[in-house]
């Protein structure tokens, strides 16, 4: 339900009416297809049982991909979107644009909305603009608010609410003009998934009641289980508990009904939260069990996250952090791309409150920054401004047109209605212009920015290796010697060699040498502190530097690091080859300047070197004390 279980759209299972013979052999569906295309608002299960076992009866192409488009459909309403996904592919194998246009469009349509429940909304946006566009031309009302469906759906999953507004308001209007399949109440309930996304209940409210009182009317079982739902949420976000809980019990029997088992867990995931906030932790734990199961047998990638982020709350209730880490890192495995977004912004604020718990404040600390910017692009979105003033333009323009309706009555009120309609859309078009003006503004300004840090970060961070550079490592180091002469703090400075590394070129080839150095980069990277400057300052030569650390602390460091370096060979499937480390190291207090201390640091790596390699040598004064590191 809520986002994923967006299924309002199924009114269009009836679909199709007006696409002109001219382009089709059909102006409608067959009758074949239109009762089970009916039924889907009501029992889309039913409609797989007996349409699965007709496929292979049916000979004629056109009958076979309309069956094919109401199982997709069906299998949609479930939120089982893979095999919705199966289903549309194989409908648009059996014809072409040009032959059917119209039956192409909407298997098209249903494609996209199978790829939006899976998470990849972004792969069917070019077929629905084909689609919409093909239906304005031809006058397909049917198609056209099938299309604004789907079309919102995609933009709300990839957090565009503004645009999944407009799509939705467009429906909402061309639904109250003509005498559809869809009615305005199946738009309401699509315009409260928005409110409801952008966490204004309040505002969501009133539309889920106008939606449910006309289920309720119609008997839609389907419809009125997902509007219940989200009513219920509604109610519980404004602390109705008991009126929120109510209904998501109903909605439930009525998921379980229609053997909507995955509608259930939806409803299941809400109570465990509920349960959660009352102390009752095995009660929800069990719930959501039962929620996961069902969310990953269908490939419901939103709501696995939900329910992970779910059970490690319970985890960090209970003190067990290392569980909620797991759990949370499981939910970053699926929620990749720009559709995740605010589930990204969820599992950090999580991860962080984890490490937080365990006392890692440096790691949470460092996890909340980097999120920022993703909060602000995320907050930008959820300005309650700009919704009120759509709802507002909305309520507007609907006032319009019952108006005129009126004017027919009375000429005189016509002009003067008239007169202030053309002022209004005069208003309505400066405000798009600036609206418009406003996004390519801010468009450019994110386009720049972006460009800005890649530029940054390709100046800064090596190619091959994405340690820092000469230029950036010796700057950065400069910063903290700086820093730790005037407060008198440790710091220790290391430059790194791998020994033979020519040899393992001219042997194994420079793919060889080139994997050696990524696998001694990224095992750097896990080894030492964030804080330590890790850089490459020539073809196989580094320079590490530890501030706040020891000669003793960093040897003790790199030695481990050494020994682990060892083991590249094995980890890049490269057994073959032997790879060791020469290491020089200094204390910070041994010069003023890195590139002065680099130059002791580099007698210290010589030394090593001399002395057979694989092994560190420590420059203290006139000493050069030797650590063996074999």
């Amino acid at each position: 339900m809520c986002l994923a279980f967006a299924c309002f759209f199924s009114a269009l299972s009836y679909a199709q009416a007006t696409a002109t013979s001219a382009v089709s052999s059909y102006v409608d569906w067959p009758p074949s297809i239109l009762k089970p295309l009916a039924l889907v608002r009501d029992n889309p299960q039913q409609v797989i049982d007996d349409s699965l076992p007709q496929l292979t009866k049916i000979t004629d192409p056109v009958v076979k991909a309309g069956r094919y488009f109401i199982i997709s459909r069906a299998y949609s309403s479930l939120m089982l979107h893979e095999k919705a996904l199966t289903f549309s592919n194989q409908g648009l194998s059996l014809l072409s644009y040009d032959e059917q246009p119209w039956l192409h469009s909407y298997l098209e349509l249903a494609r996209a909305e199978a790829l939006k429940g899976l998470g990849r909304a972004r792969e069917g946006e070019h077929e629905v603009a084909k689609a919409i566009r093909w239906a304005e031309r031809n006058q397909s009302n049917e198609l056209l608010v099938y299309a604004y469906s789907v079309a919102g759906y995609m933009r709300l999953t990839l957090s565009e609410t503004d645009e999944a507004l407009s799509s939705f308001q467009k429906g909402y209007r061309l639904a109250e003009e003509t005498s559809l399949r869809l009615s305005p109440a199946d738009f309401s309930g699509m315009i409260a998934l928005v409110y409801e996304y952008r966490d204004e209940p309040s505002l969501a409210i009133p539309y889920f009641e106008e939606a449910q009182t006309y289920y309720r009317q119609t008997d839609q079982r389907l419809e009125l289980a997902n509007t219940l739902f989200g009513l219920g949420r509604s109610h519980l976000k404004l602390e109705h508990t008991e009126k929120g809980l109510q209904l998501l019990v109903e909605s439930a029997r009525l998921a379980l009904d229609i053997q909507d088992i995955q509608g259930a867990a939806y409803s299941y995931q809400q109570i465990s939260e509920q349960l959660i906030k009352a102390g009752q932790l095995e009660e929800a734990k069990s719930y959501l069990d039962d929620a996961l199961q069902l969310f990953e047998d269908a490939q419901n990638p939103y709501q696995q996250i939900g329910v992970l982020l779910l059970q490690a709350r319970i985890s960090l209730i209970e003190s067990n952090h290392e569980n909620a880490l797991s759990l949370i890192k499981a939910a970053e495995g699926i929620a990749q791309g720009d559709a995740f977004l605010p589930h990204q912004i969820q599992i950090n604020h999580l991860k962080a409150e984890a490490f937080a718990a365990r006392n890692d404040y440096e790691d949470a600390y460092t996890l909340l920054l980097a999120m920022h910017d993703d909060e602000q692009r995320l907050q930008r979105e959820k300005n309650s401004q700009r919704l009120m003033k759509l709802k507002t333009a909305f309520d507007t323009e609907k006032q319009r047109t019952q108006n005129a309706l009126l004017q027919e009555q009375n000429l005189r009120q016509q002009a003067e209605l008239e007169q202030e309609r053309e002022q209004q859309r005069y208003t309505a078009i400066v405000v798009s212009l600036l609206l418009v003006i406003s996004l390519l503004l801010l468009w450019q300004h994110r386009i720049s920015k972006r460009h800005q840090i890649r530029l940054e970060s390709l100046a800064n961070h090596d190619g091959l290796t994405g340690l820092l550079t000469r230029r950036k490592t010796l700057e950065d180091t400069e910063q903290q010697l700086n820093l730790a002469h005037r407060h008198d703090e440790d710091i220790s400075l290391a430059v790194l060699d791998l020994d033979y590394f020519k040899q393992i070129n001219d042997q194994h080839g420079h793919q060889a040498g080139d994997d050696v150095l990524k696998s001694f980069a990224a095992l750097a990277r896990q080894t030492f502190r964030s804080t330590d400057i890790l850089g490459r300052v020539g073809g196989e030569e580094f320079l590490f530097v530890f501030p706040h650390t020891s000669v003793e602390d960093a040897r003790k460091l790199l030695l481990r690091f050494s020994e682990s370096v060892k083991d590249i060979p094995a980890m890049i499937n490269r057994e073959a080859l032997t790879l060791s480390v020469s290491i020089g190291l200094i204390s910070g207090e041994q010069a003023k300047t890195p590139s002065a201390l680099m130059a002791l640091a580099d007698e210290a790596l010589y030394e090593a070197k001399e002395a057979g390699r694989d092994r560190i040598r420590i420059y203290n004064g006139q000493l050069h004390v030797k650590d063996a590191v074999r």
